[in-house]
Formats: structure tokens, C-alpha cells, sequence
């Protein structure tokens, strides 16, 4: 795992253009980079699923119902608000974009001080070499009350490490997104 000078180090490299190292754009605060992980903020863009009257999914046939996918897109000013209600399921996206070179992977976690409050932030965590994008995460309400979330508010964060060198992969879906995906290719 890198530490806070090697990731500092390498987001420098990769900022200035340099392929072979991480980027993020916007560029994070040297000074608050301690530790081993970059802090990451939410974006502006939300997906929240539907609720269906469906009983259940079968993830071993495809629906025969399409609207049993169907979501609400929520964009949020800064400064504004996103309530995620107790028991509820949203999907939103980082403010950084983020680009991780072939020998780099990285996870995602949530801040512990959100944790406390209910906010669960990812259930897929892993950031594969090559990745370039905003990333979506996953966010769930496990709570009692309502809670506010702000774009712009720290998230969660970012541990990056080494890996050996991995080829590029084909093309994907999710490659350098820059709004959050819901419902497509489950």
C-alpha cells in the first residue's frame, strides 16, 4: 500500500501528465494527505432506484419486467442537499476524476465519522489498473433517521496500491465516467 509521500510523489507525475503514475483531478490538498489514503468528495450527480411492487430478482434470468430497473436522476447544486432516507439505496459519484496507471489498483472505504451515522458508502470496492473515471459508489442508509449529504462533503477514501503490471483491459461501460450507472448489464 502507498503511504502518504509515495502518493503525493505520484499524484505530482501523474498530474503533470505523466501516464505512468496516479492522477486526480481536481488536485487534492498536499498538506491533508496523511496516512495512506486521499480523501475523496461527493459529487454532484444521484441515481436512486424506483421502488418497484416486484416481490424479488432473480439475478438467473433476465426480467421480463423492464421497469424493474427504472431510477430517478438527481443532480445537486453546491451547496444543496441529497436526503437519503432511512432503509434506501442511492447511487452517487465522486467530484474527483481519477485515473490509476497498469501496475496500480486501489480501494474504496468510507469515513469512519459517516459510518457512525448509518452511512454505508461502497459494496464494491475494488478500483482495477487502468481504471480512468469518476467513481460511482454505493450508498446505503442503514440508519434510523435521514440523513443530509452535500456535494462537495468528504466521502470516503482512496487506498492505492501496487500491483504487478496488468494488460489493458477491453473497453468497458464504466470507462471514464463521469455520471453514476444504474440498472445496465446487472
Amino acid at each position: 500500500m502507498l503511504g502518504s509521500l509515495q502518493i503525493i510523489r505520484e499524484l505530482k507525475q501523474g498530474n503533470a501528465g505523466n501516464q505512468e503514475y496516479i492522477s486526480v483531478v481536481p488536485i487534492p490538498d498536499f498538506s491533508k494527505i496523511y496516512g495512506a489514503s486521499i480523501d475523496l468528495h461527493l459529487g454532484r450527480w444521484f441515481c436512486l432506484p424506483k421502488q418497484s411492487r416486484d416481490t424479488h430478482y432473480s439475478f438467473k434470468k433476465e426480467p421480463s419486467n423492464p421497469s424493474q430497473f427504472s431510477f430517478k436522476e438527481y443532480f445537486a447544486e453546491f451547496g444543496g442537499k441529497f436526503i437519503l432516507h432511512p432503509g434506501r439505496f442511492v447511487l452517487a459519484i465522486t467530484l474527483e476524476w481519477i485515473r490509476l496507471p497498469k501496475n496500480r489498483a486501489a480501494y474504496v472505504t468510507g469515513k469512519s465519522n459517516i459510518g457512525r451515522r448509518g452511512l454505508v458508502i461502497e459494496t464494491a470496492p475494488g478500483v482495477h489498473p487502468h481504471f480512468n473515471g469518476c467513481l460511482t459508489l454505493e450508498m446505503a442508509n442503514l440508519g434510523e433517521i435521514p440523513l443530509e449529504i452535500s456535494p462537495g462533503m468528504k466521502i470516503c477514501q482512496l487506498f492505492v496500491h501496487e500491483t504487478c503490471e496488468c494488460p489493458q483491459p477491453p473497453d468497458s461501460q464504466f470507462a471514464s465516467q463521469i455520471k453514476p450507472i444504474f440498472g445496465k448489464n446487472i
